[in-house]
């Protein structure tokens, strides 16, 4: 990890991405709100990329055109050309500049969106704003989506130092629109960058639920978000941001066609795997539970927002939980909020090949207060333990990091679901 535009600023060209794209920064929400943004701009008309991060299992999920990930060839052959140019001096190809692997992911996913001839874009923050490599880029628009404690040693131990490093995407003469938190911070950031309006939500605009349906509320009028009432509260947040800040595009001239037509069903067609995400019917028959929720929480306000989603959706019905989270995460502070909603016996932790970072299991049932019972020695093990808790009118939840997330979308053989956003 390297921070700093520098070296990306020298890899790329205004006319790699001369077409209206969108920066997406956040703690958490950022990657469903840009497959919502992504997903209506490719429906009202648009040719449109779509760069991610992290990936989930395959690698080509960070780069999609249309909400589809592009063959394996075409993504393998833009890497290796990549890799011969910026991966260092090994290579008669080299330019002098060396890029670290976020930043050759954004090179590949701007290449790749010039052969498929895009001419929208929504690209994803990695992590910050003010030196995320996505910021060498020039928006038409930005969207913080909400601001937590998260990457302290990278982006600061308070809020409002956080919420600095992510403002670092606003642009003057250009739109904002954030989420809930640390709106004055923003409000006063956006000031400063001049930007041509700040809406949050909270304040420009909410979501309402009228007892029939949720509605998104705006000073202009309210707009029906048909599926919402299937999502969790802060997922409507998240869908909230994403429709008022496509109304603006419309509004400003960045996305074509009749907005509202696509709002109409954009939730029910948009497929985000990473948060509150419900497996298939065959998965949870296979396990013998009425369903399997993935869901992944990573720091402190994801596994609140988890715990509240959990407490929300709750029958009666047993659930079980499977979890662990990187050993340099905030463990304990994000542990005492499952007890909330679990019991200590329906926990149940498991080892995650995916990253070497990834907590032990006894050492992180140690770390929490929990016994040494709970510690699995793989996730099959895992999930047959959750599955006989759970039964066949109960939940296997499994969550804690994106990591452990694509360990269990192989495991459970789920891995068609991250071909497309767009149902």
């Amino acid at each position: 990890m390297k921070f700093g535009l520098e070296a990306i600023s020298r890899a790329i060209a205004p006319q790699d991405y001369d077409y209206p794209h969108i920066l997406i920064g956040g703690t958490n929400g950022k990657g469903h709100v840009s497959a919502l943004i992504a997903n209506a701009a490719y429906l009202s008309g648009h040719q449109t990329g779509l760069f991610t991060s992290p990936h989930l299992v395959d690698f080509c999920e960070r780069m999609r055109v249309n909400g589809r990930i592009l063959p394996k060839e075409q993504v393998s052959a833009c890497g290796w050309q990549v890799l011969r140019e910026f991966g260092g001096d090994a290579d008669p190809a080299f330019t002098g500049t060396t890029l670290t692997y976020f930043e050759c992911c954004l090179v590949m996913a701007l290449r790749l969106f010039k052969q498929e001839h895009v001419d929208f874009g929504v690209f994803e923050v990695g992590l910050g704003g003010r030196l995320d490599a996505t910021n060498a880029l020039n928006p038409a628009m930005s969207v913080i989506t909400s601001i937590g404690l998260d990457h302290q040693n990278y982006l600061g131990n308070t809020p409002e130092q956080i919420a600095h490093e992510k403002a670092g995407i606003m642009r003057a003469g250009c739109p904002v629109i954030c989420g809930r938190t640390q709106r004055d911070t923003l409000r006063n950031e956006a000031e400063i960058h001049h930007c041509s309006s700040f809406d949050a939500l909270g304040e420009s605009f909410d979501w309402r639920d009228s007892g029939s349906q949720i509605e998104l509320v705006t000073h202009g009028g309210v707009i029906p978000m048909p599926g919402a009432q299937n999502l969790a509260p802060f997922q409507r947040d998240n869908a909230a941001v994403a429709y008022f800040a496509l109304l603006k595009a419309s509004k400003i001239g960045l996305i074509k066609g009749d907005i509202r037509r696509v709002l109409s069903d954009l939730i029910m067609r948009t497929q985000w795997v990473g948060r509150m995400y419900c497996c298939s019917t065959d998965a949870a028959q296979r396990l013998g539970v009425r369903r399997v929720m993935l869901d992944g929480g990573h720091n402190i306000d994801g596994v609140r927002a988890f715990v509240h989603a959990v407490r929300d959706s709750r029958d009666n019905g047993l659930h079980a939980l499977i979890l662990n989270s990187c050993r340099d995460k905030s463990i304990e502070q994000m542990f005492v909020h499952y007890p909330e909603v679990f019991d200590p016996e329906q926990i149940f932790v498991v080892p995650c090949s995916k990253t070497p970072r990834m907590c032990d299991p006894l050492e992180y049932c140690e770390r929490v207060g929990l016994s040494a019972s709970q510690a699995c020695r793989s996730f099959d093990e895992a999930l047959e333990k959750a599955s006989k808790i759970a039964t066949s009118q109960g939940t296997v939840y499994i969550s804690g990091s994106l990591y452990l997330i694509g360990e269990a979308i192989e495991c459970l053989g789920e891995t068609d679901a991250l071909s497309s956003v767009l149902i």
